[in-house]
């Protein structure tokens, strides 16, 4: 892992990247005109690109103050989170009062990131705070249950410094592998103060309406993009079914439960059922099916 163009700045944001060559400039834009009055130390963590996306960072730095790139060989977005927490963030941006976090291929709406921040600073106990999307076809809903249920997704939330530390301090990692539910994830060790073995405290994750993102929607008329919502859809059985190995795991044993990789639960795997849940039925079916061929393979493989 290697790390180019440092810079101090107020505010530190991490980018994920994941060939987000065609999205990653105007995200970056974004950051910047969201909150003009604002410097920003922004870490695009760049893993396992195999387009120009390192390539557009670097020329974009060249050009903007506070833009550093992070290149990480393993295309993995918990790794990358986990490298930003335990590498990056102490040796160029420690003892923050707010750290934000977003995906390269959204657009943070203006004043976004000073009203998570304020959302924070307003609510002493809080870990983190989150961001509804201000387009897409399920907006109302998605907000809705961002605010009712306290939630972060991870297009754009922040954590308080003071949380960041404690991740940084316990060494807390986010498992491999869990790439659709590392959102879901953080806002439980948010909610339960990284002691999974207490009952979660909504009043640590705050819900900030009035922060944003947009980002560019599925077209129902291009094929390659049927592909990446069949893809998606998959992926979110996946999240549906590592929740409910990973959680009993963290109930049980604490934060030192966390496993290194999601699969190594997948021993667990047979305890895991198909529920009729519509037409979603058939992609957590596909799931399931790679789930448990996992299970087989590890089973299969010397020790």
């Amino acid at each position: 892992m290697t790390v180019h163009n440092q810079h101090s700045a107020a505010w530190p944001v991490m980018v994920l990247a994941h060939n987000e060559a065609k999205n990653i400039g105007a995200c970056l834009d974004s950051i910047y005109a969201a909150d003009p009055g604002r410097k920003f130390d922004i870490f695009v963590m760049a893993n396992g690109c195999t387009d120009d996306t390192e390539k557009v960072v670097n020329e974009y730095a060249k050009t903007h103050e506070g833009v550093n790139l992070v290149s990480i060989a393993i295309g993995d977005r918990c790794n990358a989170w986990n490298v930003f927490l335990h590498e990056t963030a102490p040796a160029h941006v420690p003892g923050r009062d707010v750290y934000f976090f977003m995906d390269g291929d959204c657009r943070a709406c203006p004043g976004s990131f000073s009203e998570l921040a304020k959302g924070l600073a307003e609510n002493a106990g809080a870990n983190a705070a989150g961001a509804p999307p201000m387009c897409g076809r399920d907006k109302e809903k998605d907000t809705r249950e961002l605010v009712d249920g306290h939630c972060i997704v991870a297009n754009l939330y922040a954590l308080s410094g003071r949380f960041v530390q404690d991740i940084q301090a316990k060494g807390v990692r986010l498992p491999l592998g869990l790439d659709a539910a590392d959102d879901g994830l953080i806002g439980a060790l948010a909610k339960w103060n990284l002691d999974p073995r207490r009952e979660w405290d909504n009043a640590r994750v705050i819900p900030c309406p009035k922060a944003g993102f947009v980002f560019d929607s599925l077209s129902p008329t291009n094929f390659k993009e049927w592909k990446q919502y069949w893809r998606r859809l998959v992926l979110y059985g996946r999240r549906h079914y590592d929740n409910q190995l990973l959680g009993p795991r963290l109930k049980k044993e604490g934060i030192g439960g966390m496993p290194k990789r999601i699969s190594d639960l997948y021993t667990d795997a047979g305890k895991l059922r198909l529920r009729w849940q519509g037409i979603y039925t058939i992609t957590n079916f596909v799931a399931l099916k790679r789930i448990q061929k996992k299970a087989r393979e590890k089973a299969d493989s010397p020790s």
